[in-house]
């Protein structure tokens, strides 16, 4: 072989280590950067647990009071174990007067919206939006009528119906 041909090989095969290394250089950058993308996934999803739990706490604090007017208006609190945490804005709506139920019962339904926002690491904010119903004891509602007819079903003191739920996107 001869001079010339061996500066050739070397020339080649720099060329390749070079072209190599580029790849995996772009291979290690594509790695990170969806790594990244799956931390901020995985954050988003944290955020949306943590409004998940601010429903349901405002759910509980509605079941758990004597009266739907004095139903605490805004919850808050960090998940446990973690830095996610939820904001609660709990809105007492007014009564629905004419539920079907059984004679000689006086209930009517509360209605609540309630509007929680999850935050999670790196700024994730998740919000959600539940309308409730909590029968009550209304004491002086005049019953609706619960014919036992299969499209209706009677309401019963103490129960809770989610009426509707959604994410909120950001403006």
């Amino acid at each position: 072989m001869t001079a010339r041909q061996r500066g050739a090989t070397l020339t080649v095969g720099l060329i390749l280590l070079a072209l190599v290394t580029l790849l995996g250089l772009a291979g290690a950058s594509a790695a990170h950067v969806e790594r990244l993308l799956a931390q901020d996934q995985a954050f988003r999803e944290n955020a949306a647990n943590a409004a998940s739990a601010g429903i349901e706490m405002a759910i509980r604090a509605i079941v758990n009071s004597s009266d739907p007017a004095a139903v605490a208006t805004r919850l808050a609190a960090r998940m446990p174990g973690s830095a996610d945490a939820y904001q609660v804005t709990v809105r007492f709506a007014g009564y629905e007067e004419s539920l079907p139920q059984a004679p000689g019962s006086h209930l009517a339904g509360a209605h609540f919206d309630i509007v929680s926002t999850g935050t999670g690491a790196r700024h994730a904010i998740d919000r959600q939006r539940s309308d409730v119903m909590w029968v009550v004891d209304s004491g002086d509602a005049t019953p609706g009528d619960c014919a036992p007819v299969v499209a209706r079903r009677c309401h019963v003191q103490g129960e809770l119906e989610r009426i509707s739920w959604q994410r909120i996107t950001a403006e």
